[in-house]
């Protein structure tokens, strides 16, 4: 069917909507012929589906067609492309360098089997002298440092910065600021 044939309202319309004359073609070919016809399309996905149109216009004219009703459309057409979400168990270990789930069997200090690298280090307290996994002390609530850094915070600790403010300061020190405090720790020695 030919553009010629088509309703000239219509087609103004559907032009101030974003369609091009392509469209409109496509339209006449598939027998849309008036305001109605798009409700027996329905909806978005089925006058992409008839017509190869661009999604942003499909949804604009159905919006125009359907009024209420392409808003309603439109809001279950995004609960569809929302992910979805993966709900694991409390007992999951993932490896700290590539994210593999380890096996029900892993104990603390195992070694990943993806990337062979100890899937969940153990780090060393500053504060209490245990160690455990995480990023913190499962014993006094301390936050890890990285185990360069694990003197460092010892001295800090000797010299009377609170346990919560021992992580901050570390992670914000300069190599020049900690290079002073290793020269400390080298005269105590």
């Amino acid at each position: 069917m030919s553009i010629e044939n088509f309703p000239k309202l219509l087609e103004s319309i559907l032009r101030k909507k974003g369609a091009t004359t392509e469209d409109i073609e496509a339209l006449a070919d598939a027998g849309i012929q008036s305001k109605e016809d798009f409700v027996m399309i329905g909806d978005t996905r089925t006058l992409i589906e008839v017509t190869a149109m661009d999604i942003e216009i499909a949804h604009v004219i159905m919006q125009w067609a359907l009024g209420t009703q392409a808003a309603s459309l439109a809001v279950a057409e995004t609960v569809v492309k929302q992910e979805a979400v993966i709900v694991e168990s409390a007992d999951v270990v993932k490896c700290a360098h590539c994210q593999a789930k380890q096996p029900k069997d892993y104990k603390v200090g195992d070694l990943c089997l993806s990337c062979g690298l100890q899937a969940e280090p153990v780090h060393n307290c500053y504060w209490c002298l245990s160690t455990g996994p995480g990023q913190f002390c499962r014993s006094c609530g301390a936050e890890f440092v990285a185990s360069s850094d694990y003197e460092v915070a010892l001295q800090l600790k000797l010299e009377g910065e609170s346990k919560s403010a021992i992580g901050k300061l570390v992670k914000e020190m300069t190599a020049v600021q900690k290079e002073n405090i290793w020269a400390k720790i080298r005269k105590g020695r």
